[in-house]
């Protein structure tokens, strides 16, 4: 009887073993034909960015980018046949949230590249999970320098704040002699400042007084007061567009009447600085006014579908899918095939940067550099063009 029982054991146990080893064959053939995109017709990005929250407005922005660019894909075959659609996670831009989002995207095997976030400290938080993941995270918002050192997988299309900052102070020069300067309290606002100080130095610009500024705060005044006391000749502000907005208009309160630098080329900041910001200066990549026939079809297309001109944050969310795309039709529909694809391609062609290729050491595009733009009655147009 004992005996039986022992055989019983030992075939229960040849048969548990079997039906597990069948059902983790199973799980990594599914894991395997999902990744390559050949059990369904749909290929998937994954978006980690702000839905709501303060930075819902850039959300928003990319959201239309995305949709002009789905359409003009999906009506042109997909990939390979495939449509392509996104999986968006509401992050509000939030290094809390960005961690466990990353988690999730690199364990959906269906998505094969993911992009976003908004905000550099919120992405580069998230980039541990990504790169041991091995999903490419295209930060194609993230201008921090240190965004791409988290791994091979960490790739952005963004100019660096070094460039943007080096510009930025070459621009003030122009205008000002002595600067007061606000800039967020975040990592990514201090890293601004931290290359505004070094050019406007090497540059000859005097700050005659400098800030930092609470993201979330809604009156200034107290700072800004300061800074006017200081009687520089234009203010500097290295945000974001509502607290730029608010910059604007709280500097006018206070009697403030030079020159501006500062906020976004974003609906949301014309909209909430309306007269106080006329004659603002900002680096940009993109102006609707721009005669490039490329530039105008796109405007013309963004218009119809959404009434409204394209500012940069469109084109930022617009150029990074159609770059992920072109990388997948090159490479494979796979977490692998865009990696090659970014690796390999050399005439990715955007509205905002142009044609380009990735540096390999830096995973950013080799040579751009931001346009000079001002705002003249509700519109940014580049400096000089008195259109």
């Amino acid at each position: 009887m004992s005996r039986i029982w022992s055989r019983k054991r030992v075939v229960g146990r040849v048969a548990v073993g079997v039906a597990a080893a069948a059902l983790v064959a199973g799980l990594a053939s599914a894991c395997s034909n999902d990744s390559s995109g050949s059990g369904s017709d749909t290929v998937y990005f994954g978006v980690s960015g702000p839905k709501t929250g303060g930075s819902a407005e850039y959300g928003r922005l990319w959201q239309q980018g995305f949709d002009l660019a789905l359409d003009e894909i999906n009506a042109n075959g997909g990939i390979n046949g495939k449509k392509v659609a996104l999986k968006w996670e509401d992050s509000q831009s939030d290094p809390k949230q960005t961690v466990p989002i990353a988690t999730k995207f690199v364990g959906d095997q269906s998505i094969i590249a993911e992009l976003g976030d908004f905000s550099s400290p919120a992405s580069i938080a998230a980039s541990p999970v990504y790169n041991r993941g091995k999903l490419v995270q295209y930060g194609f918002t993230n201008s921090s320098v240190d965004f791409t050192k988290g791994g091979d997988y960490s790739w952005s299309p963004s100019i660096t704040l070094d460039v943007f900052q080096e510009r930025n102070a070459e621009w003030v020069k122009s205008k000002a002699k002595k600067v007061s300067v606000v800039y967020l309290e975040t990592d990514w606002g201090k890293q601004a400042f931290q290359y505004f100080q070094q050019f406007a130095k090497e540059k000859g610009v005097e700050i005659a007084y400098s800030s930092s500024i609470l993201p979330d705060s809604q009156d200034f005044r107290p700072v800004l007061i300061k800074g006017r006391d200081a009687n520089p000749d234009a203010f500097v502000h290295l945000g974001y567009g509502p607290d730029g907005a608010l910059v604007a208009k709280q500097l006018r309160d206070v009697g403030f009447n030079g020159q501006f630098f500062g906020g976004q080329n974003t609906p949301q900041f014309i909209d909430l600085a309306g007269k106080a910001a006329e004659g603002d200066i900002v680096n940009g990549v993109f102006t609707p006014s721009d005669p490039n026939p490329k530039i105008q079809n796109f405007v013309t297309k963004f218009k119809a579908k959404f009434n409204t001109d394209p500012g940069d944050f469109n084109v930022y969310a617009y150029d990074a899918l159609n770059v992920l795309v072109k990388a997948a039709k090159y490479g494979g529909a796979t977490r692998d095939g865009v990696l090659k694809g970014l690796r390999e391609i050399k005439d990715f062609d955007g509205i905002g940067l142009g044609t380009f290729a990735f540096d390999q050491q830096t995973r950013r595009p080799s040579g751009v550099k931001p346009i000079e733009l001002i705002l003249q009655n509700g519109k940014f147009l580049p400096v000089g063009s008195n259109k």
